[in-house]
């Protein structure tokens, strides 16, 4: 997978986060519930904007004509992750009025989203050569990987709310990790077998439920 497709890859883990949430209310302890899902989705998110920065920012921000794209979308990451973090505080139990405010700020990041779609993938698409796109997806890869090997440490302490996000987003650096190695030729050597068996080897290795 290349930058592009883990981005999507990306996109679709939050919108399915999103999608899940309001479904918890339903459930029994509905409040712990939601609050679990709405850490995963911040979370995520997170994961999501250091790797962009990592991959995209650097580059779109040296040129003249992305220079405020990238600025303005790490604003409105600052802005999206602080809304969520407020309803995170959010104590009420009243369901209706919970998920009318959760409603409210999923659309500021559906419309963050877009403009990675719409705006910041055309931009670096059309400024960035082959080999750019290459080294962007490898610092993509670099990042979410340092990032999840934090959240692993804090897991084991008891920080991470739910395996599920968390297994999900390894899922997708695996197979980032596979796309490296098949396009290095195996770190270094040619495409061959050896190189998709290491990938697939990887991305096993990233399902596996953590150490209780």
């Amino acid at each position: 997978m290349d930058v592009w497709q883990l981005i999507e890859r990306d996109h679709e883990n939050i919108g399915s986060l999103i999608r899940d949430i309001p479904y918890a209310l339903n459930a029994r302890r509905s409040v712990g519930s939601r609050e679990r899902m709405l850490a995963d989705l911040i979370d995520e998110l997170e994961l999501h904007a250091r790797a962009i920065g990592a991959s995209l920012y650097g580059p779109l921000s040296r040129d003249s004509q992305t220079r405020a794209l990238t600025e303005d979308l790490r604003n409105g990451h600052a802005e999206v992750t602080r809304q969520l973090q407020q309803l995170a505080r959010y104590r009420r139990r009243d369901s209706a009025g919970w998920l009318n405010t959760f409603e409210d700020v999923t659309f500021l990041v559906d419309q963050h989203l877009h403009r990675h779609v719409h705006e910041l993938i055309p931009a670096a698409r059309k400024l960035l050569s082959a080999e750019e796109t290459g080294a962007a997806t490898r610092a993509f890869v670099r990042a979410k990987t340092s990032a999840l090997q934090a959240r692993r440490r804090g897991a084991r302490a008891g920080a991470m709310s739910s395996e599920v996000a968390m297994i999900a987003t390894l899922a997708g650096v695996a197979a980032g990790l596979g796309y490296l190695v098949w396009n290095r030729g195996g770190f270094g050597g040619s495409r061959s077998g050896r190189a998709v068996d290491h990938g697939e080897r990887v991305s096993r290795q990233a399902v596996r439920p953590m150490p209780r």
